[in-house]
């Protein structure tokens, strides 16, 4: 009980009905990650969000937004069953032992921003022993190749994780770190609406993967499942409109 209300504590919460739903989720979200999560006057707005209520508004199922402190902790609160759904999820074995993942939604490309004036690499394994820091997004998932690294104690001493999408982007803006790992459509953001104009694309991709929806095992039945998978697979026509209106200049 103090645990679940030490969470309470932390979070702000937003509700959103669907017409005749048939039970509420908790759907836990950071802080903001445009244009993914935005936030104006307290209230979430941005692609995900959009995606989220759609989705489970065609599934007849409530939300309920609870912001969180961090990815990390979104997927502490999920497994204990204190939160419901997380959205931008990418897929893994560790992960999938303790959630259900949904049909995927949408895609994700990590890459690699930075300062520097580099060729092509090979790998990322390169970049590392070349001794450069990076920053990334704790809790958040970038690929079995940057997991691999890590398994290395000196190599992960070059990795710093930052929970403030703005910050990370500011290390790098100002060279106190190297290269920022981050998603595509994210890092252009900056970039474009922030002037952060002297910040560069590397050509290596760290990672390109699907996005889903992870479910708590404890809170959701098969049919509900199921319904949220229907759902995404009806949609995917608005779902593209909705991604393809939030594309940076430089990708459109």
């Amino acid at each position: 009980m103090k645990l679940l209300f030490f969470l309470l504590i932390l979070v702000s919460n937003f509700a959103y009905s669907a017409p005749n739903c048939k039970s509420e989720k908790k759907v836990g979200i950071g802080g903001s990650w445009p244009p993914y999560i935005t936030y104006k006057d307290d209230v979430p707005n941005g692609v995900d969000i959009e995606i989220t209520k759609l989705v489970f508004e065609k599934a007849n199922l409530c939300i309920q937004f609870l912001r969180l402190p961090s990815s990390a902790r979104g997927l502490v609160e999920l497994y204990k069953g204190f939160i419901d759904v997380l959205p931008s999820a990418s897929f893994n074995r560790e992960r999938a032992e303790n959630a259900h993942f949904t049909k995927p939604y949408r895609r994700e490309r990590m890459r690699l921003f930075t300062r520097l004036e580099l060729p092509p690499v090979k790998s990322l394994t390169e970049l590392f022993a070349a001794e450069y820091t990076f920053v990334t997004n704790p809790g958040a998932y970038y690929g079995e190749e940057l997991r691999q690294i890590l398994q290395i104690p000196w190599y992960q001493q070059r990795l710093a994780e930052v929970a403030s999408a703005s910050r990370r982007m500011e290390l790098v803006n100002k060279r106190r770190i190297d290269f920022l790992i981050e998603d595509e459509y994210s890092g252009y953001y900056y970039i474009n609406r922030l002037g952060y104009d002297q910040l560069r694309l590397h050509s290596y991709v760290v990672n390109d993967n699907a996005i889903h929806f992870m479910l708590s095992r404890i809170n959701f039945t098969q049919e509900e499942i199921e319904s949220i998978n229907k759902a995404i697979e009806s949609l995917q026509t608005e779902i593209q409109n909705i991604l393809l209106a939030s594309q940076p200049a430089a990708i459109k």
